[in-house]
């Protein structure tokens, strides 16, 4: 930035703290005051007022149109990681089967496409249950000794972590869920968490010593429990949900307004702003009233569902975050901009909000590690070194430099931008240091991206699909220094010929 821009800036700062008793301005009187005119253009059409400011019955139409247009693509925006929490566990209720919070779902073969899961990854084990305290009330999630996991509330809100991170300490314990309200006596012995709405998601995560296929069903079954406090501990189901199928996300459509009123009507109005909900109110979503859209609301909201959907590409895909780079020099981008909490300056950071929740799931400030070796580490690359999107039929090189600065382990996986889950390309869709790589002798891993594999290469080869792009996410479990500090760099995609 010149100097002249921080001096203009400079003054505009003092100018706004000026004392308005000192420095009111030039006197006015009401032939200063400028009004909007009688005819104007609009991005949604010519408008006319009568007698000054009465607007023609047409331009009404056009306003009221343009108005709850305006409310509900806001709206989808706003009320998406509520919406994304409510759509994960609708969907292991529908398209797992779960009966109750005590039937817990383990990808004990890894993820695969078919479970669209936003930025999910198949290079650990997961392990989850949908909890839900108006059914159950206080509710206990019982886990084993080092596990690494968190759990959010009904709005995607961070609640706690499990294991190393968590209280527990990676020990293992018993954490107490308590309902929005609840008085009842809290026992001894949980590490207890009030929750300011019903629905939880509770995520937990494996590594090699869980094993796979039917050992780490096995293993969750005999060490994680989930059980309402007023029973103890009841029948549970451990499923193994690899490869069954499931549609995680919320509707890109207008049938997002009816989920979202399935989870005003469920959750206390207390979990959201009364603000955000007074908007919902303008568009007929309101708690203990029946939400019945007429025809001119279903095709409203059908098109603020889209135009919300390309905002949030835009936030995601193109962001104009002046600190969305981790390096200034490289291409690859950060997932949490400035912090977990999504607040900048003591306001609400709500384009880092989307940036996150529009492409992956789960909160957590250790998602964001700056303690060396502990947690984990996020980076997105959307474009190669020339700045050009990634596309499937176009074949890449990534050199990961050497000595990555990890205490577990890094990886790299591709994904749809269309879902944001895993790209079903057919093919390998990961390579990390899990997988035994190939490493070059400086210490430095090459990494191929293409409809087909470089002779020899097949190893450090990535698949892609031609008829869409993709773009990929680096993970570091257990960051160190090198990272944190940004002395250790990831280099650019390098476009091959």
């Amino acid at each position: 930035m010149t100097i002249a821009c921080l001096a203009a800036l400079a003054r505009a700062q003092q100018s706004a703290e000026k004392n308005i008793f000192e420095s009111p301005g030039k006197k006015q009187t009401a032939a200063d005051f400028e009004p909007a005119p009688a005819k104007m253009e609009t991005n949604f059409g010519p408008l006319e007022f009568t007698g000054g400011a009465f607007p023609t019955n047409a331009s009404v139409q056009k306003i009221y149109d343009e108005l709850d247009q305006q409310r509900a693509t806001q709206a989808y925006m706003d009320f998406f990681p509520a919406a994304s929490l409510y759509a994960i566990v609708k969907s292991q209720i529908r398209d797992f089967g779960f009966k109750s919070s005590s039937e817990l779902g383990v990808t004990a073969d890894f993820m695969t496409p078919s479970e669209n899961y936003l930025t999910g990854n198949n290079s650990t084990i997961y392990a989850f249950a949908s909890i839900d305290l108006k059914v159950d009330g206080p509710t206990v999630v019982e886990i084993p000794p080092g596990m690494y996991g968190n759990a959010n509330d009904a709005a995607f809100k961070y609640l706690t972590d499990f294991g190393p991170t968590g209280p527990d300490k990676g020990n293992g314990g018993k954490y107490l869920f308590l309902p929005p309200g609840d008085k009842g006596e809290v026992p001894d012995g949980y590490f207890v968490f009030r929750s300011p709405g019903y629905r939880i998601w509770a995520m937990m995560r494996g590594f090699g010593e869980v094993g796979t296929g039917d050992q780490a069903v096995n293993w969750f079954k005999q060490r994680l429990q989930v059980y309402p406090l007023a029973t103890g501990p009841r029948k549970q189901t451990v499923t193994n949900c690899s490869g069954k199928g499931a549609n995680t996300l919320p509707p890109e459509d207008g049938s997002y307004f009816a989920m979202l009123n399935d989870i005003i009507q469920y959750e206390p109005s207390e979990l959201f702003d009364s603000e955000l909900l007074g908007r919902l109110a303008t568009l007929g979503i309101e708690k203990g009233k029946p939400f019945k859209p007429d025809a001119r609301m279903k095709r409203i909201f059908d098109q603020a569902a889209k135009q919300a959907v390309a905002m949030s590409r835009a936030i995601v895909y193109a962001s104009r975050d002046p600190e969305i780079n981790y390096w200034s020099d490289r291409h690859w981008e950060k997932m949490f901009i400035r912090n977990t909490e999504f607040t900048e300056h003591g306001h609400a950071d709500i384009d880092a909000r989307t940036l996150w929740h529009y492409q992956a799931i789960c909160v957590s400030p250790n998602l964001l590690s700056t303690t060396p070796g502990v947690g984990t580490a996020y980076l997105t690359c959307f474009r190669d070194e020339e700045g050009a999107y990634l596309l499937g039929d176009r074949n890449y090189r990534l050199r990961v430099s050497a000595k990555p600065p990890v205490k577990r382990f890094w990886a790299v996986t591709a994904y749809d931008p269309i879902s944001r889950s895993l790209l079903d390309s057919g093919g390998n869709i990961t390579v990390g240091s899990l997988g035994d790589p190939d490493v070059n002798a400086d210490g430095s891993v090459d990494i191929y991206f293409g409809t087909k594999a470089p002779r020899g290469k097949e190893k450090n080869w990535i698949k892609t699909d031609p008829a869409k792009g993709f773009f990929v996410v680096f993970r570091l479990y257990g960051p160190l220094m090198g990272y944190i500090e940004k002395n250790w760099k990831l280099n650019d995609f390098e476009l091959l010929k």
